[in-house]
């Protein structure tokens, strides 16, 4: 069989037509979505960029894999190795795992070099790095080598493919004739022009009034910074454009496949490894925090055979279930030390498998840990780096306040309480675990208390 997976960089689910979203922004996906399924409640354990994808392929959250964050001793990968080397089977990778289940595991990114991130290269058949911008390549600069790997292969079965496409992380540097579809359909109606008002007063990197002043204002489809309504309509127009620009490639990819005959036997799944601020706590355009905006992600699966044609799961899940999930559909057997949890039967339509809370961390900007419910979202916030916007505990409703808007720790102490505790229980809990490490996110926090001293 062939699966593709495309991670899309800094995708967040509510700017998609699949998600509700009403600019056109996804056709491809959106009809990726309509032959599978929507995961609506997916979120990454750890963000941003490094924490997420180690526990993607490590199926293990930060705190047991020990990467909280980018560069230093708390982005150090943490493995078992056999004592004539290679990673113990209990805590086999991703692409090692499926390697073994007869797919040669192929993947075409520069997330290992932009992050110096050794253990993600780890164990693939074959690993390309698209060109030399570390990063900063366009999806068409991706897609070119892929589409010619994909003819080259043309008669090839049994592989699974990983497509990293970037273009949604800030700066919008495609044309600005991909923001021209979306003439005549409103950006979203949230922050109002009050919201940006009393954003002005936030402080911290990528705050409303510390964008985007040096070279990187003179893109297109970037403001210099977002101080009234225009400004925030120009950004979110670009971070659109990018999205539509990342989809029609994706699209190309998934037409190539078409061409050779082997899209409808082809299972395809689409995911991202955080989302983006977009004036939640003051925060324009970027990953900074434990927060909603930025831990759920999208999930959508076209596997054959599975899910009903557009269908829907709203149980709550982690980015850590997809690698035991793609392990148990290839026909393997998930490795012991394995956090996450396969959603399998949840793609057959078995009930079951729904989670009480997850529990998130961030360690780049802030250091946060957060626990979501189903309607609430708890947040402790450890270093704000600056930030005045973050309370050292706060607590949203997020079916009342999406946004987090009013922090309601002080007015529902019950609340709290069965929060606090979900978050004792998780921590001893993984703590109880083989193992264990101890807490690396505590460990940073010590670490940054050392540097300032």
């Amino acid at each position: 069989m062939r699966v593709i997976l495309f991670d899309i960089d800094s995708l967040r689910p509510d700017h998609l037509g699949c998600y509700g979203y009403g600019r056109p922004t996804s056709p491809v996906i959106d009809s990726i979505a309509a032959e599978g399924i929507c995961f609506d409640r997916y979120y990454c354990s750890d963000s941003p960029c490094m924490p997420s994808r180690h526990a993607l392929i490590s199926g293990r959250f930060g705190i047991r894999n020990g990467v909280v964050t980018h560069g230093g001793p708390r982005s150090r990968f943490h493995v078992h190795e056999k004592l004539y080397g290679g990673i113990d089977d209990a805590e086999q990778l991703l692409q090692r795992r499926l390697r073994e289940r007869g797919l040669d595991t192929i993947c075409f990114s520069n997330f290992a070099w932009r992050h110096c991130a050794t253990w993600f290269g780890f164990g693939w058949t074959e690993f390309h790095s698209p060109n030399l911008k570390g990063g900063s390549e366009s999806a068409a600069e991706v897609t070119a080598p892929v589409l010619r790997w994909l003819k080259a292969n043309a008669g090839r079965d049994d592989y699974f493919l990983y497509v990293n496409l970037w273009d949604p992380h800030r700066t919008y540097r495609m044309g600005a004739e991909w923001a021209e579809r979306f003439q005549g359909t409103p950006a979203p109606a949230w922050p109002d022009e009050a919201a940006i008002r009393a954003h002005q007063q936030c402080t911290g990197p990528f705050t409303a009034h510390r964008q985007f002043k040096d070279d990187k204002s003179t893109v297109a489809l970037m403001p210099g910074a977002v101080n009234n309504r225009a400004d925030y309509e120009h950004m979110a127009t670009g971070y659109d454009a990018a999205i539509a620009y990342a989809d029609h490639h994706a699209g190309l990819i998934l037409d190539e496949l078409k061409r050779q005959g082997a899209y409808d036997d082809c299972a395809v799944v689409i995911t991202a490894d955080h989302g983006d601020a977009f004036g939640e706590h003051g925060v324009y355009s970027d990953h900074v925090c434990a927060d909603e905006c930025i831990h759920r992600i999208p999930l959508v699966v076209k596997w054959p055979g599975q899910a009903a044609p557009g269908s829907r799961c709203g149980s709550l899940r982690y980015n850590t279930d997809l690698a035991p999930t793609l392990i148990e559909l290839c026909g393997g057997n998930v490795p012991g030390g394995y956090d996450g949890q396969s959603f399998a039967p949840q793609l057959r339509g078995q009930a079951g498998g729904e989670r009480e809370f997850l529990v998130w961390s961030h360690g780049l900007y802030t250091i946060q840990r957060a626990v979501r419910t189903r309607r609430h979202l708890m947040i402790e916030t450890y270093d704000d780096h600056g930030y005045n916007s973050f309370d050292p505990r706060a607590l949203y409703d997020m079916e009342a306040d999406p946004y987090q808007t009013r922090n309601l720790y002080a007015h529902e102490p019950a609340t709290v309480r069965t929060l606090q505790g979900h978050l004792a229980a998780w921590l001893a809990e993984q703590q109880a675990k083989p193992r264990a490490i101890g807490d690396p996110l505590l460990a940073l926090v010590k670490d940054r208390a050392g540097a300032k001293a």
